[in-house]
């Protein structure tokens, strides 16, 4: 039987030898049902694990530090969810220029552009990141700089990536790395290059309908490439 903690930690350094004390406990049985169903079952463990109680996007997980699981076979860690600015309606407007028909009949946007893709290329003009088109014109989506730092600011200020292996039911945690101050200069170049990838997920709620079902925007970047945004790196 699991102990998980009955109070959060109250400090960095009680957090980290938490962390510390995951890695060296070597591979855990991870309970099976709810609440450790799908993708994000083992960062669930890995919070309880920790004592946190997480449950916001919008904050950090504990004291002031966001947490975030990834193994060998993780490509994209997504970074935070940020809907774009532009004319009102603009996903309306994506889904209907730019999307497909579904199996169900539903004009479906999923699209993910590392600095350029097939449809579009990203542009840092007047202090906004901006999607445009290869080719034509129309309504774009945009983020200004203050709208990226706020929304990365609040919650990507200081993170660690725990890294893992899960087989079934069996994990365990190999090894975390601490990153501190995050820089918007860095992020915004790194959009632009590329490192950072834009992921559009949005679709019609019903075929033709003006309702959207919209899973987020998201801003994601591969583990490799996390220590770029940051100043400080440490391993836990």
């Amino acid at each position: 039987m699991i102990e998980f903690p009955s109070d959060p930690p109250r400090s960095k350094a009680q957090l980290f030898q938490r962390i510390r004390d995951a890695i060296r406990h070597g591979p855990y049985e991870m309970p099976t049902g709810s609440p450790y169903g799908g993708t994000g079952a083992p960062g669930r463990f890995l919070e309880d694990l920790l004592g946190l109680r997480s449950g916001s996007i919008e904050t950090p997980d504990a004291v002031g530090w966001e947490l975030k699981w990834y193994t060998d076979r993780t490509h994209l860690i997504t970074l935070f969810h940020k809907e774009a600015d532009g004319p009102p309606a603009i996903m309306r407007y994506m889904v209907r220029k730019y999307g497909w028909e579904d199996s169900r009949g539903r004009m479906s946007f999923r699209h993910t552009i590392k600095a350029k893709s097939q449809l579009f290329k990203i542009e840092d003009s007047n202090g906004q990141v901006v999607v445009r088109p290869l080719k034509g014109n129309g309504p774009v989506p945009y983020w200004s700089h203050e709208e990226l730092m706020a929304a990365a600011g609040s919650k990507l200020r200081r993170l660690i990536l725990v890294k893992g292996h899960k087989r079934k039911q069996e994990i365990r945690f190999l090894q975390a790395d601490a990153y501190e101050t995050f820089h918007i200069a860095d992020f915004v170049y790194e959009v632009l290059r590329g490192s950072v990838a834009i992921d559009f997920d949005c679709r019609e709620a019903k075929p033709g309908s003006d309702g959207l079902r919209n899973h987020g925007t998201k801003f994601r970047v591969s583990p490799l490439s996390i220590c770029r945004l940051y100043l400080k790196k440490e391993r836990i």
